[in-house]
């Protein structure tokens, strides 16, 4: 079961050929951090049939809470995914056979369990990165490629999976990748590093 990698003998894991403390150290750092996910990536992660990331980014940012993803259990509210743009009948009806499944709900429960699932944050609309599309390289300073995203998101702007002419900065950390500042520079798309970024959204790096 998914839910078993959260229970493991991490003594007996240690008396493994190849295993040493500072490997299970390890092990059980890894583990440990995967227990915050946000509900976007715990619905997807699920397996449900016809749930890809973008169909599970609508249902979390329509439902908001894993509270309201587990009421799904009532066909009343299952059937409530209608009102999401972008999610049809071959989805919803596939959420249904999810949670007509008595595996799936022992998986789901246990899950839940372990887990910290964080709660959909509400986007500004209106944020000090309004109309403005970033893409990062390099390793930022105290904070994660992931929070640093999240922090564009919270303040209106938008991501950037290539460098292309929709996009209005590149932000440098250390060890940027050369393509991408060169592609930059090509297109004249503004190059900045962490510290002119934070400075944007009145923060010191």
């Amino acid at each position: 079961m998914p839910q078993d990698i959260f229970n493991l003998d991490y003594k007996k894991i240690e008396k493994l050929d190849g295993w040493g403390k500072l490997s299970v150290a390890n092990l059980k750092f890894s583990i440990e951090q995967k227990k915050e996910i946000s509900l976007s990536r715990f619905i997807y992660s699920l397996g449900i049939r016809h749930i890809g990331h973008e169909n599970a980014k609508l249902i979390a940012k329509h439902l908001k809470s894993s509270i309201n993803f587990l009421k799904l259990l009532e066909n009343k509210n299952i059937n409530n995914l209608s009102n999401i743009d972008g999610i049809g009948s071959t989805q919803i009806q596939s959420v249904k056979n999810f949670f007509l499944n008595k595996t799936n709900l022992k998986v789901l429960s246990k899950l839940n369990n372990h887990l910290l699932i964080k709660n959909v944050i509400p986007i500004n609309n209106e944020g000090l990165l309004k109309n403005k599309t970033f893409m990062l390289t390099g390793k930022l300073n105290g904070i994660s490629r992931a929070e640093a995203k999240s922090l564009i998101e919270k303040n209106s702007g938008k991501i950037s999976s290539n460098v292309n002419t929709k996009l209005n900065y590149l932000i440098t950390g250390e060890k940027p990748t050369v393509k991408k500042i060169n592609n930059a520079k090509e297109l004249g798309i503004k190059i900045i590093n962490q510290s002119e970024w934070f400075r944007m959204l009145n923060m010191s790096s």
